[in-house]
């Protein structure tokens, strides 16, 4: 019992939830429609979206690269009820009857304190203060909320409104030959300082919003890259194939491509064109 108090686990701060929504177009029934029911359609779904994205937190609408699906719809909100909200509303719009569902992934922006984690407890441990004492978990959630002070505006910030979005899930291994959460804390802080690096390399060119999603979905966080060309996605996750975080721990989902529309886009993407 006493190993357990002490086991020093990674915290993180949590911002927006995020939802991840990707659909097919039934092109065969929508091209069955008069062109008026078709204009009156995307001009509601432009309403829509012009709509949510106004809202608390944000909302953006990208056209799919491949058969993996046709559009995708990303949605920053307060709460998973927020989320909900939105899934219902365009459920409620005359373009969801031509729509057929191909994935969706829940998450919540998330910022981890490998590094920072490490260092609340030893200014804890400095005043005397250790896991399993009277003031440890209260002088312990002060520390966390000066940190989240600190990168608010990572955790609540808008969609990037860059080009391109490549969105994938991942996890990290807990099989029999290597075991992500079995490190010490010090083995995987040293690790995720070096894939940290790596990412920094192309923070001017690659956005990258975290979501962490442990019980929440299937996999254990979402990746959000955007940027204004996709070449980056491929240099970027190509070099940190070679990290060992990646290499040894790492474990891939499916890979999403979009090409951010704006809402007065909808009509012609719902069109068929890219304008």
């Amino acid at each position: 019992m006493a190993e357990n108090q002490d086991l020093e686990v990674p915290q993180t701060l949590e911002g927006w939830y995020v939802l991840h929504e990707v659909y097919a177009v039934d092109w065969a029934r929508l091209r069955e429609t008069s062109p008026d029911t078709r204009g009156d359609l995307a001009r509601e779904a432009s309403n829509w979206l012009r709509e949510a994205a106004g809202s608390e937190g944000d909302s953006a609408a990208y056209s799919v690269v491949t058969q993996k699906g046709d559009l995708m719809f990303v949605h920053y909100r307060p709460t998973p009820d927020d989320l909900n909200r939105m899934e219902l509303a365009l459920r409620g719009l005359q373009l969801f009857d031509y729509l057929i569902p191909s994935y969706s992934f829940l998450s919540v922006i998330e910022v981890s304190l490998y590094e920072l984690t490490g260092i609340a407890h030893k200014r804890l441990a400095d005043q005397g203060i250790r896991p399993g004492s009277a003031h440890f978990d209260d002088a312990f959630a002060q520390q966390m909320e000066e940190q989240k002070a600190r990168v608010k505006d990572r955790l609540y910030c808008s969609i990037p409104d860059h080009d391109y979005i490549c969105f994938y899930p991942m996890n990290k291994r807990r099989g029999e030959q290597v075991n992500w959460y079995s490190l010490s804390m010090d083995e995987r802080r040293k690790m995720m300082r070096g894939h940290g690096r790596i990412g920094h390399k192309y923070h001017r060119e690659v956005k990258q919003i975290i979501g962490g999603s442990v019980g929440l979905d299937d996999w254990e966080w979402g990746v959000s890259l955007h940027a204004n060309s996709m070449l980056p996605f491929k240099k970027l996750i190509y070099e940190m194939r070679f990290d060992p975080a990646s290499a040894l721990f790492a474990e891939f989902g499916p890979f999403y491509l979009g090409i951010r529309r704006e809402p007065d886009q909808l009509p012609d993407l719902l069109a068929g064109k890219l304008s």
